[in-house]
């Protein structure tokens, strides 16, 4: 089993999930990307969370993650390399993101302007951070600012 996976339940793929967290959740933006956090859903019954593998009622779950990239970014090369970094991100950071959160990152059409992998994962982790969805380094304190 992979240490850093990201596994199916950790994933936002119906269209219903991404409304409801487009609609509910808090967005923060900056110019390549916007995104959508909406923590702790309680919403969700019994019987999904068994399908799922997730906690139900209350108790935590992994981070869960979607992405859109629209075709207005460019080529299809364009597109799935922006895909492939934003992924990269998700996989090798969602161990420092709090729990019971779910996000949608969107792609905007200046994203395509990106170089590399390095800017992505620093945009993306700047905007983890004002969310305040990233764990504190050491256990029981607040995050300072």
């Amino acid at each position: 089993m992979k240490k850093f996976g990201l596994r199916k339940h950790q994933r936002v793929k119906r269209e219903a999930e991404f409304k409801k967290i487009m609609r509910k959740g808090k967005s923060y933006a900056d110019q390549y990307l916007v995104m959508y956090v909406l923590e702790s859903t309680l919403e969700i019954d019994s019987a999904t969370c068994i399908a799922k593998g997730v906690a139900p009622f209350g108790k935590s779950h992994p981070p869960r993650f979607g992405l859109s990239v629209d075709r207005r970014i460019g080529k299809a090369v364009i597109r799935n390399r922006i895909k492939r970094w934003i992924r990269e991100v998700f996989r090798l950071h969602q161990s420092r993101l709090k729990e019971s959160v779910e996000m949608i990152l969107v792609a905007r059409s200046s994203a395509r302007g990106l170089v590399d992998y390095y800017e992505m994962e620093k945009r993306i982790l700047n905007l983890w951070r004002r969310a305040r969805i990233v764990r504190s380094i050491l256990m029981g304190y607040r995050d300072a600012d």
